[in-house]
């Protein structure tokens, strides 16, 4: 499709602030075919005719997101659509073919009136519009993006209702889904209508597709009855491919900012494209591009309008965030002699350079085209933030993975965690997190796979929570503690709870009662009882159970060797058990392939390379604290100072040596320069000691930032403790999190 008219002015602008969604039954406000809102009658050539939103958005709304079908069209056409009384942008949202019908999901600001402008560009066409949902700043759902998860369905016959249950794809507390809807193979002309379950079929096509070619949009919809939506078939049988992007709950996610169109990408000019260089993009590429200025730093994602142009072969196009290796799902189906424009949604991602240059962090996402070549446009209309950190007290800070995570460009610089407030402790993983509240309840999160998350929402591949979740169920908790995939909680009447490895919400753990603390490994959990004996439970790979057993696993809490007098827990990433006694010296059980049991053996054969039952650490007396990542450990003794054993490559262990890969100490060694330490803390290359002015110091490797801003030039690693620039205040650390 070519030859549109010349480009109007630019919209005038209007401010809209952040925004909270509020889902609602699709409902038509504007329909030429049936004269609702307006005359019956087509609209004709560069003709612009006006729908007012306002008996079905409140008062304060900034945005609507409307489904824009377009009926009998008699000529190749563009609709815009703008909010009333300003001028027509000149970005068209919906590219029609002659005699076929189409529809578009469009989020488009509005004005105090809820009024919109629609404009027709060629020969005549009905329109058909239904509002899907509005912005607005009183309390409602917030955007939660997520990788592209594939529904389970296949194909829907003729004058027929599938109905798709989002249980696991989406927590209890969703109201809305957004999903990429493609139909394939249609026996004859058809479309199909997403709606709420259990609800009236409103009258609309979603998506239409005729035989011998393929139709996409994007859907966004309120979730009905069993968090379930239904998809309807007009005629014949077609195969649909569904795949959801994200959805809106209630008690977490990102706020929405619209704002005016602005096209962010254009290949044919080279806008947006790296080296500013047109290109087309080839078969099985992606083409990555820079965000514009008016994208904050901070987005997580993007509402965008992408259209794919002069396709040299049948194609599909789709913007994602580039985080897995197989090709991600349709967005835009385009055939050659085809202009095609559908809504994405795609995550913001950030292209790092190596330490060195990371202050050049861009912020950026990709278009994915399938085969053949083409030519793409992204336009903007608005993009999705976290609210802005608001607590006073009992703060966390975040760098490194957690502040990718929040949508940082910086991920060596300090910020606010936002969603978290009142936290008396931390655990986590570079990949998911833990923060117990003050109330008693606890937040999570990161990745999503295996019900890590505990709020049963249990979606995998690359899916994260950028936002804290709550666990559900869980009251009077007094600590916490995180596996790889598993959640731990010890409540007040001294029970143990855990989550995830397929556990999507909080089980009690049989047979504990009267314990006074927990930690856990990577894949076993460690309970201390009242009377300093120590329980073990999950896997026991390396001996992590402590109890002498070859079984690879006990789903039941069984006894640790040979431990009395306990006084508390030592917690590691890898696959160790610690326990430090009431003279201070500590125990120590599981994998020692890099000398983490600190006893003085070397892995030089298999029964030396771990041990089922605890042995002593060598040399220590005095020790308030362990904490260990999966190759080294550190212990924190009653004088401030600190000690570590295990792997040592990029100055793990922070004695002011480095011997290359491979280089251990299978005995403790002093952490240089450390006098003073209150409490210590790990991350996946080395760790932390918070001195007693509440600064903190760090050592080893910085490839990911846990480091912060220390250590930005080659080798990118300190044998000796450097101070985490930007930290003050700090309680509490672990992996790029300090509570303040």
């Amino acid at each position: 499709m070519t030859g549109f008219a010349a480009e109007a002015a630019p919209a005038a602008a209007l401010t809209s602030p952040a925004s909270s969604f509020t889902a609602v039954q699709p409902t038509r406000f504007l329909d030429t075919v049936r004269g609702v809102g307006i005359p019956v009658g087509p609209v004709g050539a560069r003709t612009t005719v006006t729908g007012s939103a306002a008996g079905l958005a409140p008062e304060g709304t900034t945005a609507v997101v409307v489904n824009v079908w377009a009926e009998g069209p008699t000529a190749d056409t563009a609709v815009t659509v703008f909010p009333h009384g300003t001028a027509r942008p000149s970005l068209p949202n919906l590219l029609v073919q002659n005699g076929k019908r189409r529809s578009n999901q469009v989020t488009v600001q509005v004005g105090a009136d809820r009024a919109l402008d629609f404009y027709n560009e060629s020969g005549s066409t009905h329109l058909v519009v239904s509002i899907m949902g509005y912005y607005t700043t009183a309390p409602g759902s917030r955007y939660t993006p997520v990788s592209a998860s594939r529904l389970p369905i296949a194909s829907i016959g003729h004058n027929a209702t599938t109905r798709l249950a989002l249980t696991g794809e989406v927590p209890a507390t969703a109201t809305a889904v957004t999903f990429s809807l493609t139909l394939s193979q249609p026996t004859v002309a058809t479309y199909v209508t997403a709606s709420p379950a259990a609800t009236p079929r409103p009258t609309m096509a979603s998506v239409a597709a005729y035989p011998g070619g393929q139709g996409s949009n994007l859907i966004t919809v309120k979730i009905g009855a069993n968090r379930s939506i239904d998809l309807y078939n007009l005629a014949g049988t077609v195969q649909v491919e569904a795949n959801v992007i994200g959805f809106y709950a209630t008690d977490y996610g990102a706020l929405f900012t619209p704002v005016a169109p602005e096209r962010v990408l254009d290949s044919r000019t080279g806008l947006g494209v790296f080296d500013g260089q047109a290109r087309k993009i080839g078969p099985k590429s992606d083409l990555s591009y820079r965000l514009q200025r008016s994208i904050p730093s901070n987005a997580l994602a993007l509402a965008l309008n992408l259209t794919g142009y002069s396709a040299t072969a049948n194609t599909a196009i789709t913007a994602w965030e580039n985080r897995s290796s197989s090709e991600p799902p349709p967005s835009v189906h385009v055939v050659p002699g085809q202009t095609i424009s559908v809504a994405v949604a795609p995550i913001v991602g950030s292209i790092f350079g190596s330490p060195a240059t990371a202050g050049d962090v861009v912020r950026t996402t990709y278009v994915h085209n399938r085969a053949g070549s083409i030519d793409v446009t992204a336009d903007l209309s608005g993009y999705f933030t976290l609210p802005p950190a608001d607590c006073l007290v009992n703060c966390v800070t975040t760098w490194g993975p957690y502040s990718w995570e929040q949508g940082d460009v910086l991920p060596m610089a300090m910020k606010p965690f936002s969603g978290l407030s009142d936290v008396v402790e931390l655990a986590g993983w570079s990949d998911s997190g833990y923060a117990l509240r003050a109330d008693g309840t606890v937040k999570a999160w990161g990745a999503t796979s295996a019900g890590r998350l505990g709020n049963g929402w249990w979606a995998g591949g690359a899916t994260t929570s950028e936002s804290p979740v709550p666990v559900v169920g869980l009251t009077s908790v007094k600590a916490i503690a995180s596996g790889d995939t598993k959640g731990y909680a010890l409540k007040s009447d001294g029970t143990v709870w855990q989550w995830g490895q397929n556990v999507v919400t909080p089980v009690q753990v049989s047979g504990l009662t009267g314990v006074t603390a927990i930690s856990a490994s990577r894949e076993t959990g460690y309970a201390l009882k009242s009377d300093g004996t120590v329980w073990s439970w999950g896997g026991n790979t390396r001996g992590e159970l402590g109890n002498g057993s070859t079984v690879s696993s006990s789903s039941t809490p069984v006894r640790v060797s040979g431990l009395t007098g306990i006084k508390s827990l030592g917690a590691a990433s890898g696959d160790n058990g610690y326990a430090i006694k009431t003279d201070g010296t500590v125990a120590a059980w599981g994998d020692n392939s890099h000398g983490q049991l600190g006893n003085g053996v070397t892995c030089t054969t298999p029964s030396a390379c771990f041990s089922r039952v605890p042995v002593q650490v060598s040399g220590l007396t005095g020790v308030t604290s362990v904490t260990g990542n999966w190759a080294r450990a550190f212990a924190l003794k009653s004088d401030g100072t600190v000690f570590s054993w295990g792997d040592n490559r990029s100055g793990g262990l922070g004695n002011g040596s480095d011997c290359g890969p491979g280089c251990l100490s299978t005995v403790p060694v002093q952490v240089r320069g450390v006098t003073d330490a209150k409490a210590i803390g790990r991350f996946g290359g080395g760790g932390y000691a918070v001195r007693a002015d509440g600064t903190v110091l760090g050592w080893g490797s910085n490839d990911s930032f846990g480091l912060g801003g220390a250590v930005m030039s080659y080798p990118y690693y300190t044998t000796v403790p450097v101070e985490v620039p930007g930290l003050s205040g700090v309680k509490a650390v672990t992996d790029g999190l300090a509570l303040r």
